[in-house]
């Protein structure tokens, strides 16, 4: 004869409890016709009431001698039983002769007493006392159970119920929290995983199912729940969080060649950097890689690594990745392995220009590795940083934040902002502040003013491009991610904004922009460009017809010199070539954004040139731009088709069959008939459907897999990197609580009381 539990085998015992719950039962039972019984331990029994003895109807409550076809059967009845009166059900004892049960008990969850034991302790480090975490109690003694024995026929039958309950049983409106009858259902389970692609938190997926499911009491389980289904997942994948994710780069490589990946291990085979970008990412740096916006700002995961993406602006003046990388710490060496694999991806070809945030070590690496590149530091983290550096009467003084932003702004050459940023510290007593005069010193590096000769320069000064490149990657980054769900919400991000640049396309080619002039400059700049950029071209020509006069006009053979002022205080000067109409403007508005100024505009028009010549329309900014196949230098063609885990017409029969239920379901919850019949159908078609497709009951781990779209490896090479912090990273302040102040304010709360007492 074998005894042995669900869980493990207990040979030195002939019972064996199977109770997953952490509160073990200890107390004296009896046992299952096999002779002793378990040892007594000393217990908590708390005061549970009178007894209590259910009614329902007989149809559902359970009978000695009835039988069932298995064991999962005679859980379910009971449980079933169970919830409808009110308790929850814990799984019991066994006996297990040659491999087979034989005996098996069902509890109620309240049956027997919770050992005495001290509670969980914590060190509280701020004031060195402990922290004391007491469960509540919850058993209380109760008999109630249900027995069965397997019959000849290898079946199961009921040998002993005992429906007496020491405690009160559960009103209707609290079953919901039964233990017993908490499950984390497939829809929720889907939810939650579509939810987390999404970037939305576990909180925010079961406010969710409250909504679509009309309640709480509907959703199934609580949010308490729905989180540890969630932990599980984290713990699963623990310590080959980093093997799965290197091994989902590699896929994607399989999938597309044009995918490129490298990555760094240390001595002990942890992953200390990795870096990718797909064919998408490398067609974009084809096209629009003159300028590079790199930001080391995020840390991004449960490892604390250094999350940094490479952004660039595309033909709708909107974000594009690139490519993105997680560094292990900050160090030069760390942004030279970076930069030189950048590089590579992109074919040997480096960035004319390129922003980042202030960082020394960034600054030395991008010397080395793009010596050629115009290096530029982040306008937005400069400016953000002001009201934290002054007073706090100039934080909030309008009219210095206004100042200082026309200066930084609106200054044309480096003599009219060095005399403004003079003005301005000497006027506000700022001249001898440590910050401010260190960001004087790096004014070559970050004011407008001294970048004007830098091709397309203008489009990344402004803080939108900043703010909104944070805005997206903010949305993805967590410091409870595992690597693997990092790239699950990255893949859905990037999805999402080449989705938004699809749409734009779609619009730009298939609808035309509101003409406001009869001039055939503006038509063609209309045919030409997609909408964004032409609304820039349309705001210059606007102005041209409102405000542009010529003042003086010369000629130098084929240079004509012409001089238009445009209602502002400074005169502007174009020269141009008049065979082939190809100029420059003071203004520098074309050299700094790439749309013609107002101030050539005037020019061309007055030429009476009906299209803008080649020179002025910009390749990155046609509506065509990316029509054109782009090949790396191995001849790949890079085009964003990695193939999916999930069959294409799989997904899209699942998506017609779904919006094609809500429709159903909307029409039939008009009348309670109606919700009726359509129940009993969908019941009836799933199991027409079993005899078709058997049901495969997933395990966890495969329900997991699939939520990753990789398999967890069962041996693991490359291990999860150490915790680091970056230079973006926010330390938690300390609170009230860490200071000791929960603890003053207890013992104030005392000394009330006595003198209270004492009055």
């Amino acid at each position: 004869m074998e005894c042995q539990s669900e869980v493990s085998k207990a040979p030195s015992l002939a019972i064996c409890d199977v109770q997953s719950d952490a509160e073990s039962a200890v107390h004296t039972r009896p046992s299952l016709d096999i002779g002793f019984t378990t040892p007594q331990k000393s217990y908590s029994a708390p005061f549970c009431g009178s007894s209590c003895t259910p009614e329902c109807d007989d149809a559902i409550r359970p009978a000695i001698g009835m039988t069932f076809a298995d064991l999962n059967a005679a859980k379910e009845f009971y449980e079933a039983y169970a919830h409808h009166v009110g308790f929850s059900v814990r799984v019991g004892q066994q006996k297990i002769v040659n491999g087979v049960i034989t005996h098996k008990r069902f509890y109620c969850d309240r049956e027997g007493f919770r050992e005495e034991r001290k509670g969980k302790e914590t060190l509280v480090a701020s004031t060195g006392s402990k922290r004391r975490y007491e469960r509540k109690i919850t058993r209380c003694g109760c008999e109630a159970k249900l027995a069965v024995k397997r019959t000849v026929e290898n079946k199961y039958i009921v040998t002993l119920f005992e429906q007496e309950h020491t405690h009160t049983l559960v009103s209707p409106s609290k079953k919901q929290f039964i233990r017993s009858n908490r499950k984390v259902s497939q829809q929720a389970k889907t939810t939650l995983w579509n939810c987390h692609k999404a970037s939305i938190g576990t909180s925010l997926a079961y406010r969710f199912l409250r909504v679509d499911l009309g309640g709480f009491e509907n959703v199934g389980c609580t949010k308490r729940d729905l989180q540890n289904h969630h932990r599980n997942l984290r713990c699963l994948i623990k310590s080959s969080d980093a093997q799965m994710f290197v091994d989902q780069l590699a896929r994607k490589h399989l999938a597309n060649s044009g995918f490129y990946f490298d990555y760094v291990l240390d001595d002990k085979g942890r992953l200390v950097h990795v870096f990718w970008a797909d064919a998408t990412c490398r067609k974009n740096y084809a096209l629009f890689g003159e300028l590079v916006s790199f930001d080391s700002t995020y840390s991004t995961n449960q490892y604390n690594m250094i999350f940094t993406p490479f952004t660039g602006i595309n033909h709708h003046k909107a974000s594009v990745c690139f490519g993105a990388a997680m560094l292990h710490d900050e160090k030069a060496d760390s942004y030279k392995w970076l930069f030189r694999t950048f590089l590579k991806a992109m074919g040997g070809v480096a960035p004319r220009f390129i922003i980042t945030d202030e960082c020394s070590s960034m600054d030395n690496a991008i010397r080395e590795v793009f010596p050629a590149a115009a290096h530029r530091l982040c306008m937005w983290h400069i400016m953000n940083k002001i009201p934290q550096k002054v007073g706090p009467d100039l934080k909030t003084d309008e009219d210095f934040h206004e100042r200082l932003g026309r200066c930084v702004w609106s200054s044309e050459t480096p003599t009219e902002f060095e005399e403004r940023w003079k003005e301005i510290m000497s006027e506000y007593g700022l001249e001898d502040d440590e910050w401010f005069s260190k960001r004087f010193s790096l004014r070559e590096s970050w004011i407008p003013a001294y970048f004007k000769e830098i091709a397309l320069s203008g489009l990344m000064r402004t803080t939108s491009r900043s703010e909104s490149a944070n805005s997206f990657f903010s949305r993805i980054i967590g410091y409870k991610h595992a690597l693997v769900e990092f790239w699950l919400r990255f893949d859905t991000a990037l999805e999402e904004q080449r989705h938004k640049e699809l749409q734009e396309d779609h619009v730009s080619l298939h609808t035309m922009p509101v003409l406001k002039t009869s001039w055939a400059i503006e038509k063609h700049g209309s045919e030409v460009f997609t909408h964004e950029i032409f609304q820039d071209f349309q705001h210059e020509l606007l102005a041209d017809r409102d405000r542009c006069l010529v003042e003086m006009m010369a000629h130098d053979g084929e240079v004509k010199t012409v001089t238009i002022h445009d209602g502002y205080k400074k005169l502007r000067v174009v020269t141009y070539n008049t065979t082939t109409m190809v100029g420059s403007c003071t203004c520098k508005l074309f050299e700094t954004h790439g749309i013609p100024c107002r101030h050539l505009i005037h020019v061309l028009r007055t030429a009476q040139l009906n299209e803008l010549p080649k020179h002025y329309v910009l390749k990155r900014f046609r509506k065509d731009c990316k029509t054109e196949p782009i090949f790396d230098e191995d001849g790949i063609l890079l085009e964003g088709n990695e193939s999916s885990s999930i069959d294409p017409e799989i997904q899209k029969l699942a998506s017609e069959t779904c919006k094609k239920m809500e429709d159903i379901l909307v029409q039939a919850k008009q009348s309670k008939v109606g919700i009726q019949f359509l129940r009993d159908h969908i019941f009836a078609l799933g199991e027409q459907l079993s005899t078709q497709v058997p049901a495969k009951k997933q395990t966890q781990t495969e329900e997991f897999e699939e939520f990753l779209g990789c398999s967890i490896p069962s041996e693991v090479h490359i291990h999860p990197p150490n915790d680091i912090r970056s230079r973006g990273r926010i330390k938690r302040l300390k609170g009230y609580r860490d200071k000791g102040g929960k603890q003053r304010q207890k013992e104030k709360n005392k000394n009330k009381d006595k003198e209270m007492q004492q009055t």
